[in-house]
Order: C-alpha cells, then structure tokens, then sequence
C-alpha cells in the first residue's frame, strides 16, 4: 500500500537527498543481518558477501546497516570499512527511512542480502534480490529472488544471473506474491 500511495523521489531528488550519484553503474541496495542459528559467524558469512562484491568493482553499493542481534556490530564495521577504502562506489545509512528507502528500491537496479524486504516490497519494483543464506528460509519468494550460499562463488553465481539480460526481462510480468496494494 505504502509503495503505491507513496509520492516516491525521483531519480535526482533521491540521488540529493543521499548525496550519492547513481548514474553511470548498476547499483545495489544491500541489507545483511547477523544470522544468529548458522553454522558459520555473520562476519565469515559477510567477508565473503564483500569478496563477491569487490569483484564486481563496476557496481555501486548503498549499504543500510544491519538488525542489532548478536554479530551486528561486526558487519556494521565491515560495512565502514569497506565503504572507506570504496568511497566512489559506495555510501552506508543507518537507515533511509521509509520515503528514501521505497524510492531506493525504484532507482537500483537490484537487491542483495537477507533482509525480508527483498522477498516483500522488492518484488513490486520488477528487480531482482540476491537472497543470501538461510534467513529468509520458508517465505514466499517471487520469481526475482535468487536464493544463493554465503560464499563468494554462490553470490558470484547470483550477481550474474541478476543482470543477465534475459533474467531481467523476464521480471517485467513478475507479479508480487505479498499482493500490489489493498492489504491494509
């Protein structure tokens, strides 16, 4: 409901409001929360969601920061520090808020980590999520979710299928399985 009664930012006005210019790269929205039941820690899990990433140096990356459970403050500092040594590519928030974060979802060109609005709200914007771990396991998932491992290669696999041009053809019909508008 809130993405259609929403009068969502443009492009230019989101890209003020962040202080960060979206153009001339693809560009990630990426939330990844500590997984508190999984057999390996959120920081090895995270160190190789960045390897994957730092492979991709021609993408940028808006990070919002992670849950407060147990191993948050881990990926918060990687996310600094990975931000530090990327500053062109790269720009973290606490949180976007609301406004700022539905208007993301409408100027990125596609979603990665665990966090449940890449199986709820990312679905509606016709772009792909790169859904990370074991977190999510259980939801409902659109077609655009790829399910990958927290390994380097897996996230790898998942980025490439996310801008095959095929794939993301495909999510031009995509219906949201979470609804369009009316739930409230």
């Amino acid at each position: 409901d809130n993405i259609l009664s929403l009068d969502l930012l443009s492009k230019e006005e989101f890209e003020k409001s962040i202080e960060f210019d979206l153009e001339g790269s693809p560009t990630a929205l990426l939330t990844f929360h500590p997984v508190t039941l999984d057999f390996s820690s959120a920081e090895e899990q995270f160190k190789e969601v960045l390897a994957a990433l730092s492979a991709r140096s021609e993408m940028k990356i808006i990070f919002t920061m992670p849950n407060s459970d147990t191993d948050g403050r881990v990926i918060i500092k990687m996310i600094n520090d990975f931000v530090v040594k990327n500053p062109k590519r790269c720009k973290a928030f606490v949180s976007l808020g609301q406004l700022r974060y539905l208007s993301a979802l409408k100027h990125v060109d596609l979603v990665i980590g665990n966090s449940s609005s890449g199986l709820v709200e990312a679905p509606s914007f016709k772009i792909p999520t790169i859904n990370i771990g074991d977190r999510q396991r259980g939801r409902i998932k659109a077609a655009s979710v790829i399910n990958c491992h927290p390994t380097k290669s897996s996230v790898g696999q998942a980025l490439n299928l996310a801008f095959d041009p095929n794939f993301r053809v495909s999510l031009q019909t995509l219906e949201n399985p979470y609804g369009e508008a009316g739930a409230s």
